[in-house]
């Protein structure tokens, strides 16, 4: 071999060497999601939203979703469907912090933040996120849950749907049309 076809080859190696090592490194930057809620949606019988003193609360009797204690309102499917294909696939991705005192600042304390808390059947908590929007980045929130001090960025902002308004999840019926009590 001639001198200049062992530096050529070496060359290659270290180069080849340089990128699988840079490949590597960049792999570490990958984010990892979870989805917020990684139950079974059927087991949800009950969803109660909370901000400051409002709260509100979708009950599920068979198939139909009613707002509890409104009688006056006809639900709106699509903001029901809105729960089940965007807040519940939301997923978190980013470790925020670890610090109580932190939590102020992300909006995800007790207080600032909204509550969304999801029951089954037998009235057993099956999820109790505390979802904050403080901040400059208005594509994404924040959520910890409830009995946990870990601040997370979700891919997603799905803030808005929280609402707390009966008029948001619910429409007057058209005079034609006669409300289902049941």
């Amino acid at each position: 071999m001639t001198n200049s076809l062992k530096y050529g080859l070496t060359s290659f190696a270290v180069i080849l060497l340089l990128f699988l090592y840079n490949q590597r490194s960049q792999n570490s930057y990958n984010v990892s999601t979870v989805e917020i809620f990684g139950g079974n949606v059927e087991k949800i019988s009950r969803i109660k939203i909370t901000e400051n003193n409002n709260t509100l609360e979708l009950s599920k009797t068979d198939t139909i979703w009613t707002i509890s204690g409104n009688d006056s309102l006809v639900i709106k499917n699509n903001k029901v469907d809105d729960i089940f294909n965007k807040i519940l696939k939301t997923k978190r991705e980013v470790l925020i912090t670890s610090k109580e005192e932190k939590w102020n600042k992300f909006g995800v304390d007790d207080s600032t933040g909204k509550h969304f808390i999801l029951y089954d059947e037998g009235n057993n908590e099956l999820l109790h996120v505390i979802f904050g929007n403080k901040g400059q980045d208005f594509q994404h929130n924040y959520i910890r849950k409830e009995k946990s001090n870990e601040v997370y960025r979700t891919d997603s902002n799905v803030f808005f749907m929280l609402n707390t308004t009966p008029t948001y999840w619910g429409d007057f019926p058209k005079k034609d049309e006669k409300l289902e009590v049941e």
